[in-house]
């Protein structure tokens, strides 16, 4: 079996950004940046995973000014020849966060989701995959939806090799949009009631008259927990952020434990999709 962790490149960004901000520590990016001869963004750059990785030599500077031991600085040059591999979805030329996103999804050892209009991508059929892209994003090519699709599938299969724990919160209209018609919808509440009974895999719903929910104001999010990475990815209009702060992490975690006391039980969850299937023959 290949060995996710040490394949994929945005395992070894992540760690070697996570190495060069805590190098810094106390220091001033400015400082630094005037100390190897760089722009004080690019400092911020290197220390983000979803942006740039440095030149090698500016990394070699850096682990220079930083005064790394020769041992330290080969284990972060050999992350950085990790971090500058292609991944799979990279020849299909998504977004770059979107691309770190898969990167993290595709190690994660456990995957929480809650979504708050849509079925989560890894449970989604290829035709509401579709529908969902067109709908989505209207001024989007026939190719770069199809595209898109691909890629969905391909995050699907290395998920199902994987096998990690999963726990999807959804909130009722993500079952009850007519996303696609309804032989669409039909078929994906069909396959999200198969995946409901895969061993890995828990769904729960949290149904209108619950009255609500404790991510109103926030929408969705997902966080993923790998061997020595805890993430959360949030998407918005304007940007998707990953959020790796002890407290980001820890106010999501009670949120995420607020939604699942608010949502009916997996077994409850199952039959209110069942009759959401039905409602739309």
């Amino acid at each position: 079996m290949i060995d996710l962790m040490a394949t994929n490149p945005t395992i070894g960004r992540w760690q070697l950004a996570f190495e060069l901000k805590r190098l810094r520590g106390g220091k001033t990016r400015d400082s630094v940046a005037r100390g190897i001869e760089v722009a004080p963004t690019s400092i911020t750059r290197w220390e983000d995973p979803a942006q740039t990785l440095p030149r090698l030599r500016d990394l070699k500077a850096l682990l220079s000014y930083y005064e790394v031991a020769e041992g330290d600085a080969q284990r972060l040059l050999d992350l950085y020849a990790q971090a500058k591999k292609r991944g799979w979805w990279q020849t299909y030329g998504v977004e770059k966060r979107y691309g770190t996103y898969i990167g993290l999804e595709a190690a994660a050892t456990r995957i929480e989701t809650f979504e708050s209009e849509l079925v989560p991508g890894l449970f989604q059929t290829e035709d509401y995959a579709r529908a969902v892209t067109a709908k989505t994003a209207p001024h989007t090519t026939a190719e770069e939806i199809e595209a898109n699709v691909k890629v969905r599938l391909e995050r699907q299969r290395t998920w199902h090799e994987s096998q990690p724990e999963t726990w999807a919160i959804l909130a009722e209209p993500a079952i009850r949009h007519y996303v696609g018609g309804a032989a669409v919808m039909r078929d994906q509440l069909e396959r999200l009631v198969e995946l409901s009974y895969e061993p890995h895999v828990d769904v729960q719903v949290i149904p209108f008259s619950a009255g609500g929910h404790a991510a109103l104001e926030r929408g969705s999010f997902v966080l993923l927990h790998l061997d020595d990475i805890f993430v959360v990815y949030t998407e918005g209009v304007a940007s998707n952020l990953f959020q790796d702060r002890p407290e980001d992490l820890e106010s999501h975690r009670k949120i995420l434990d607020k939604l699942r006391a608010d949502a009916i039980s997996p077994e409850q969850s199952r039959v209110l999709i069942q009759a959401a299937a039905r409602d739309m023959e």
